[in-house]
């Protein structure tokens, strides 16, 4: 159910970006779409968390700071709650993810942009990886790809490789894919002040999709 709803919403978006002008800088928020389990406090835990909503919410900010330059950033908020075999336990519990990328255009082919990202990724189980299950601030380094669709929107895309910034004891060796994540999305306008952004990021083996309205300008 949740990826034919995955599915639509994202023919929606293309369908939509071929009538609507295009959205440059943007700030709004919306609904997120998850599906993942995660243990709070490792694999001792004896409590795993799992969705009490089935939706999260979001946020995302996007600024050209000058001809070659971009920020960007975009966060998760999702409500769940604790259970415990046998016991009786209703403590709701707030996750969240925030991530903020700075990006420079290294080639300009024919409108299409291409360029390196920086970024800083504060994790708190949102998206829970395993190896190790308590990693919460990384950076990374990666490299995007933007394309006008005329004046009909914008298409993006980047890839990351995200490294931890405080090493923590890990049960098993992380792989080199452990570390990969990336997002891609579609940005348009609906009107001259109110536009449309959807987005589906991958970051610790989870796919995260989003879709929002928010304030061009």
């Amino acid at each position: 159910m949740k990826k034919a709803t995955i599915v639509t919403l994202a023919l929606v978006l293309v369908l939509a970006a071929s009538t609507f002008a295009s959205a440059a800088n943007y700030i709004g928020g919306g609904i997120g779409i998850i599906g993942f389990k995660g243990a709070d406090g490792g694999a001792a835990s004896e409590t795993e968390y799992v969705d009490a909503l089935p939706f999260a919410l979001t946020l995302a900010v996007d600024f050209d700071v000058m001809d070659k330059l971009s920020i960007s950033a975009n966060g998760y908020i999702g409500i769940q709650k604790p259970e415990v075999a046998e016991t009786a336990v209703s403590d709701y519990k707030f996750n969240y993810m925030v991530g903020g990328y700075a990006k420079y255009a290294l080639a300009n082919l024919d409108a299409l942009k291409l360029g390196a990202a920086v970024g800083v990724n504060y994790n708190k189980n949102f998206a829970p990886n395993p190896t190790p299950a308590d990693m919460e601030l990384n950076y990374g380094a990666g490299v995007f790809a933007e394309q006008p669709l005329g004046e009909t929107g914008t298409i993006y895309g980047q890839v990351m490789y995200w490294a931890k910034a405080e090493p923590k004891e890990e049960a098993t060796e992380a792989t080199v894919v452990d570390h990969i994540g990336g997002l891609g999305g579609i940005n348009f306008k609906i009107t001259d002040k109110i536009a449309v952004k959807g987005q589906v990021e991958y970051v610790n083996k989870t796919a995260l999709f989003s879709i929002g309205v928010g304030y061009a300008f």
